[in-house]
């Protein structure tokens, strides 16, 4: 299909739905014609302890091998829950198994509740921001220096964030930068001006724009439901590259399928 429009990424929720339930939504989401699966990375169900949490890496190893066509990223991985080096190693051994599919979203944290629930350390934002750039250079080595596995083709690295040092950090090092709806146009400024004064080309980095979705609402309540067409115009206009939408039920996934046929 030739595409008219802005890439559209999806990332499904990974709170409150069974395993096999949420690997069903990614078969059906594979049969669309979206830019890839993205994945929340959460541990705890805000609060919740009784609600399921499915791990993201666990779940983009899962979608990866039961979809051999579907490209899956991280959206994004929290630099303050792993060893920067076992999540470098992860994500090697994941893109070693599904080349060219695997996309290595990073952020610095942004749930300080679930890190206290969970009794792992969540910093002062300036530190998380170091450990992210400790955690992008940890896997830029051991993904294409000397150890193995080595994937090939290279692993896209897009960072999250909408803080100055996280958006220069993207603008020099990343592949990718992501951020909401809310902050993204000023922030999609900043990196632009970021990205020149560190000398990268033009497209470098790629910009992502989230439409993120409340726990109350459905896609087709969203701005991008209302008007799918104008508002994928509406943002490709403010600079990004890509659009992403969140869906958390069946029902969206349903609903973003006929939405996804209109654009055709």
């Amino acid at each position: 299909m030739t595409r008219t429009h802005l890439p559209l990424g999806v990332a499904l929720g990974s709170i409150g739905l069974p395993a096999r339930e949420w690997l069903e939504l990614a078969r059906q989401l594979a049969a669309l014609p979206i830019d890839r699966l993205w994945v929340w990375d959460h541990l705890l169900g805000r609060g919740d302890r009784a609600t399921p949490v499915l791990e993201s890496l666990a779940l983009v190893s899962a979608a990866l091998t039961a979809n051999p066509e579907l490209r899956v990223g991280t959206l994004v991985l929290d630099v303050t829950k792993r060893h920067p080096a076992v999540a470098a190693k992860a994500a090697a051994t994941i893109a070693a198994l599904a080349p060219g599919r695997f996309t290595l979203g990073l952020g610095a944290g942004g749930d300080a509740a679930e890190h206290e629930a969970l009794e792992i350390p969540f910093g002062a934002t300036e530190a998380r921001i170091v450990a992210l750039g400790d955690a992008i250079r940890v896997a830029r080595e051991l993904m294409e220096g000397d150890f193995a596995p080595r994937p090939a083709p290279r692993v896209e690295i897009v960072i999250a964030g909408d803080h100055p040092a996280s958006i220069d950090l993207a603008a020099r090092a990343a592949d990718g930068w992501v951020a909401p709806v809310a902050s993204f146009k000023d922030g999609r400024r900043a990196l632009r001006a970021a990205a020149q004064r560190a000398g990268r080309p033009a497209a470098m980095p790629r910009a992502y724009v989230v439409q993120e979705l409340s726990r109350s609402s459905t896609i087709a309540a969203t701005p991008f439901g209302q008007n799918p067409v104008g508002w994928l115009a509406e943002w490709a206009g403010h600079g990004a590259d890509v659009a992403i939408v969140t869906l958390r039920s069946a029902a969206d996934v349903a609903e973003l399928a006929e939405l996804l046929a209109a654009l055709r």
